[in-house]
């Protein structure tokens, strides 16, 4: 415990901002002593209660829990499902005599719970429909429910606690990028992933975390120099892994990130300083493509595949897409409203060969995914599935920019880390299935409610109740 809890003060901010201070964090910090006379508006109410074992559980959880997701398979998947058992376990239990009470999500934070039963509930009400359940496929969307309890459980955790997860997302990146370097597997083609995540997925993961190192800097307090250069490397590191991936679809994301990123941080930045970020940006981007002959190839083979597909060579990497995107579009037009069912555009793809709508090649890669996360969704689930799943995006998005008008400088980069993680996902479901995987429909629900209850616990202005 002696050694924990002098890690933990490596974490533990050595100056705290006045907002930070109006928050409070435990009643035995003399830090918050001198002003808690203050009373401010909270999201949750601040305890007064001494750390408990609990605590420490919670706080190995939001350290360690990006890196197990990227090192040890079925990590992601299990101990989403182990957090949401123990959360659910821990909002039923309540110590008698406790001196300490929590305020319900409000509005903003029951929308959030809603939209991650969306999901679920789509798949279970079209294969009913259908008359053939297949449970099997309410697997992966049932990992979306696991997040709700966490969410809830973690708005009960102190404050202090949450600083745990100042590095996990340089942990998570560098994590990655060590298996692309020292245990890689090939899939072919010099594409780089891990044992268990195809290199689309790895590079999407570890593209994510580096995104989020970078953004976690100045987080809490003003950082070391040691901690900003560790965030930065956590950045290089999953920008390094996602290219040794070759996992372009991920890198689409890149400028649309860069200029949330720059559009919010350069708000009250002078006027040379907002015109100069996205030029840099822009150049870095450029020069990236110009050195690495591993993202020139990649882009450039897009075009190429394109002029391809109009010569009526459909069997590339993009061609094969494109069919499959036309054959769910076909799909979905015969089947609106509840679509085909679990496995429904799987099951067609053999007879849509035979009629020559798609190549036998591009059945063949139909039968694994549609390479759409939205149009998997509406072509199986109709436009039933489609809100459920843009639901998934849209309502954390708004939620955490609602944040991002938060007075506390925490809760706003919060909400700024959480809308980059969101669109980042939404941009990967353009050409991969992202949620038909349980890690990694357990690594965004899970990431989802660990950044949604750190926005709200921290954000000062709290919604009305």
């Amino acid at each position: 415990m002696r050694t924990i809890a002098r890690f933990s003060s490596c974490f533990a901010p050595t100056k705290l901002r006045s907002e930070d201070v109006t928050r409070g964090c435990s009643a035995n910090q003399p830090a918050l002593a001198d002003n808690s006379s203050v009373a401010m508006p909270t999201a949750v109410t601040i305890d007064s209660r001494r750390s408990v074992p609990g605590d420490w559980l919670t706080a190995a959880f939001l350290l360690a829990f990006p890196s197990i997701a990227m090192l040890v398979q079925g990590a992601a998947s299990a101990v989403s499902i182990g957090a949401g058992v123990v959360s659910l376990a821990a909002l039923c239990w309540r110590p008698a005599g406790a001196s300490y009470g929590y305020a319900p999500p409000g509005r903003q934070g029951l929308a959030f719970c809603i939209a991650l039963c969306g999901p679920v509930a789509a798949v279970a009400l079209s294969t009913l429909s259908h008359g053939h359940p297949l449970f099997r496929t309410w697997d992966s969307p049932s990992r979306f429910l696991l997040a709700i309890p966490i969410f809830l459980a973690l708005r009960r955790a102190p404050l202090r606690i949450f600083v745990w997860a100042d590095l996990s997302f340089t942990l998570g990146a560098v994590s990655a990028l060590a298996l692309a370097l020292f245990m890689p597997r090939d899939w072919g083609d010099g594409r780089i992933g891990s044992a268990f995540l195809n290199p689309i997925h790895f590079g999407d993961l570890a593209l994510a975390l580096g995104v989020l190192s970078a953004i976690a800097l100045n987080w809490w307090r003003k950082d070391s120099a040691l901690w900003r250069a560790l965030k930065i490397a956590g950045l290089l590191a999953g920008l390094a892994a996602s290219l040794l991936s070759g996992a372009r679809g991920g890198w689409a994301a890149i400028p649309l990130v860069a200029v949330l990123i720059v559009w919010e941080l350069g708000r009250n930045k002078p006027f040379h300083w907002r015109v100069l970020m996205p030029v840099t940006v822009a150049i870095l981007l450029g020069l990236v493509y110009g050195l690495s002959g591993t993202v020139r190839d990649r882009v450039d083979q897009v075009s190429s595949d394109l002029t391809q597909y109009t010569l009526g060579h459909r069997d590339t990497s993009v061609g094969i897409r494109l069919q499959l995107y036309e054959a769910a579009s076909t799909l979905i037009a015969e089947h609106p409203v509840l679509g085909l069912g679990g496995d429904g555009f799987r099951d067609k793809m053999t007879s849509m060969a035979k009629q020559g709508a798609i190549t036998p090649t591009a059945a063949s890669f139909g039968e694994g995914e549609v390479h759409n996360q939205l149009l998997a969704y509406m072509a199986n689930y109709g436009l039933v599935g489609g809100l459920a799943l843009l639901a998934i995006y849209i309502v954390p998005a708004v939620f955490f920019a609602a944040k991002l008008k938060s007075t506390s400088r925490t809760a706003r980069r919060t909400a700024l880390m959480g809308l980059s993680f969101v669109l980042m996902f939404f941009v990967f479901g353009l050409t991969v299935e992202t949620f038909d995987l349980k890690s990694t429909v357990s690594f965004y629900a899970t990431m989802l409610a660990v950044l949604a209850a750190i926005a709200q616990r921290t954000d000062i202005k709290s919604e009305p109740f």
